[in-house]
């Protein structure tokens, strides 16, 4: 007679073996999903920036956006007038990202 199926020394040793790769795998996915919520959270701001930098140019009138109490503004040219121009730190629990805008206008992540 031909039995079929696992014995349940095997199959408990394959249960092991999966959670102990989720046990090594669950931090990694952690750090993976903070950096690209990290990377999303810099890229929205940067494109609402370069936006805010178009409605000035096309409305030809100075334009402001406000992030974190720091305000960023551009004047009819696009290019931020005195004070419009720094940066925002957008920080994670582990690391943070920069945007930064210059002088000449241009928005950049670090």
């Amino acid at each position: 007679m031909e039995k079929r199926g696992f014995t349940l020394i095997e199959l408990s040793v394959v249960i092991g073996l999966i959670g102990l790769l989720l046990l090594i795998a669950f931090p990694t996915w952690n750090d993976f999903r903070e950096r690209l919520d990290l990377e999303g959270s810099a890229a929205q701001l940067a494109s609402d920036l370069r936006r805010t930098q178009v409605e000035a140019l096309a409305l030809d009138e100075t334009r402001c956006l406000t992030f974190n109490g720091k305000q960023f503004a551009f004047s009819k040219t696009g290019n931020p007038p005195p004070g419009g121009s720094g940066t925002a730190v957008i920080a994670g629990r582990r690391s943070s990202r920069l945007v930064v805008v210059s002088s000449a206008g241009r928005v950049r992540i670090e």
